[in-house]
């Protein structure tokens, strides 16, 4: 009888077990798809037509610094690099010309704050927007493999450097729920995060990133060891540093302008309605100070302006901010999902209904248009001081639609007091230098990963948008090509509309 019993007892439990296990793949499978893994992937094969060895002619090239175009000239590429260029090049190369017709020849983009997630489909958008290498800042290991099938000519897509998903420091539970669910590199202790950083920089990550949510301790024990070796540290300040941390760190750039402006809102003592005007006064009176230490450190700011200006108006307005925001490119997934939902019912900004309670609005309004207006006050301190920046979007997070925003980021840079040549040199010379890579410069011995442009970007930056060509490691893509990319990505969104998200992920979000 206990035999029997025990037998029981036995199936019992492995019919529960069996059960968890099929709960937790269903869950893990929802959460792929939350992330645009349920679109359906469009094809992304380079065509290899383009000649190995040909001359770009009559092309007006942007000059090292970005203050200027020259006057027309050939440009010959062999092999995925600019191989020469100068005056009449075309007659003296012995291979197949495209004749540029005066255009605009310019090096390929660079967004420095993006997030594939699981969107594969998002690579040909970067291209069809001319944006040729990316940073990912949230890396995992599929994103390895496509940036190791891109640099071998296996897949069709920008660049990539790929940053480690942040660590952060969590309690137990919490930290298994984000590891799980938002693929974050949890460590709860120092001698962990030390550990952490060796195990990513010999997985062939391209740099590490601290998290707004790592410990003290943590951020410091990611320092140390960064440096012991030899990989880059970036990304947030966490919540539990002050900027003094910073300074003394072994981090070589910032993710956005506003870390700067929450660090010192936390030197404040946390601002709010009542206290915006004297928060403001103390941007104004440290904002020097900060833009030195930045220089004094040699530390990268990237930029995320478009984006922290459109968060008043996703707040309180959300329906308006998404009217004219181009939903359409961006993976449904991603778009519906509770993670980094865009749509009103889940947009991650969005202040929830329990929350919108008499006089909220010119709250909300005043704290958000407060929080913009610290930040234009840090990024001209930085502008005069000198402090290199680069371009970045933080594309995926609404409203910052992939290759799409950059152009945004760009007008924005503009806005805030760059000139358009800083502007296009935070896009593609800084950047170049900054990740090591051979690009953002127009120059024999660089990478072929250039934009053939209709008008120049210096006289309106907005001539950004008028991309006749794209050059991908010397393969040339033409505006219909990029085109057809552009309907594709499109076509696929469509598709994966039709199949709704797990309701689960679809809940209204509460914060």
């Amino acid at each position: 009888m206990l035999k029997w019993g025990l037998r029981i007892l036995g199936v019992f439990v492995l019919l529960n077990v069996l059960g968890a296990i099929g709960a937790f793949v269903v869950i893990d499978r929802s959460i792929v798809e939350m992330f645009g893994g349920r679109t359906p992937v469009i094809a992304l094969e380079p065509s290899h037509e383009t000649p190995e060895r040909y001359v770009l002619a009559n092309v007006r090239v942007l000059e090292p610094g970005s203050e200027r175009f020259s006057a027309p000239m050939d440009v010959v590429i062999e092999g995925g690099v600019i191989a020469d260029m100068g005056p009449d090049m075309a007659q003296r190369a012995n291979a197949p010309v495209m004749n540029g017709e005066g255009r605009y020849l310019m090096p390929g983009l660079t967004d420095s704050h993006v997030h594939l997630w699981n969107s594969q489909n998002d690579l040909a958008l970067y291209l069809a927007y001319g944006v040729t290498q990316i940073r990912e800042m949230h890396g995992l290991s599929h994103h390895l493999q496509w940036r190791d099938e891109i640099a071998e000519g296996d897949l069709l897509g920008p660049d990539l450097y790929v940053v480690a998903a942040q660590i952060a420091t969590y309690d137990f539970a919490e930290g298994l729920w984000q590891s799980w669910t938002s693929k974050r590199n949890v460590a709860r202790t120092p001698e962990a995060a030390d550990q952490m950083v060796r195990d990513l920089a010999a997985e062939g990550y391209d740099a590490v990133k601290a998290s707004s949510y790592l410990s003290l301790s943590g951020y410091q024990a990611v320092s140390a060891a960064s440096e012991d070796v030899g990989i880059p540290l970036v990304g947030h300040i966490p919540v539990a540093a002050r900027l003094d941390d910073l300074w003394v760190s072994n981090q070589s750039e910032v993710a956005h302008v506003e870390e700067l402006i929450k660090g010192l809102d936390r030197d404040f003592g946390g601002y709010g309605v009542s206290t915006a005007g004297e928060y403001l006064d103390y941007v104004m009176t440290h904002r020097d100070a900060v833009a030195r230490h930045m220089i004094d450190n040699e530390i990268v700011l990237a930029s995320t302006l478009a984006l922290v200006s459109s968060f008043a108006q996703q707040k309180t307005d959300t329906e308006d901010a998404l009217e004219t925001a181009p939903v359409n490119l961006v993976n449904p997934g991603v778009a519906e999902g509770r993670a980094m939902g865009w749509l009103p019912d889940v947009n991650i900004y969005s202040v929830p209904q329990q929350y919108r309670n008499e006089g909220w609005r010119d709250r909300y309004q005043t704290y958000w248009t407060t929080y913009a207006r610290a930040q234009q006050l840090m990024f001209e301190a930085v502008l005069e001081a000198g402090v290199p920046m680069v371009a970045g979007t933080d594309a995926n997070v609404p409203v910052m639609a992939p290759g799409y925003s950059l152009h945004q980021e760009l007008a924005a840079l503009v806005q805030a007091g760059m000139t358009p040549a800083q502007a296009l040199e935070s896009a593609t010379g800084t950047p170049g230098r900054f990740m090591d890579w051979n690009t953002g410069r127009v120059l024999p011995g660089f990478r072929a990963n250039l934009l053939l442009l209709n008008a120049n970007p210096l006289e309106d930056i907005r001539n950004i948008s008028r991309i006749e060509a794209v050059v991908m490691h010397g393969e040339v893509h033409a505006r219909d090509e990029l085109d057809a990319l552009l309907d594709a990505v499109v076509a696929a969104n469509d598709s994966a509309r039709q199949t709704p998200l797990d309701p689960a992920w679809r809940q209204p979000v509460t914060r």
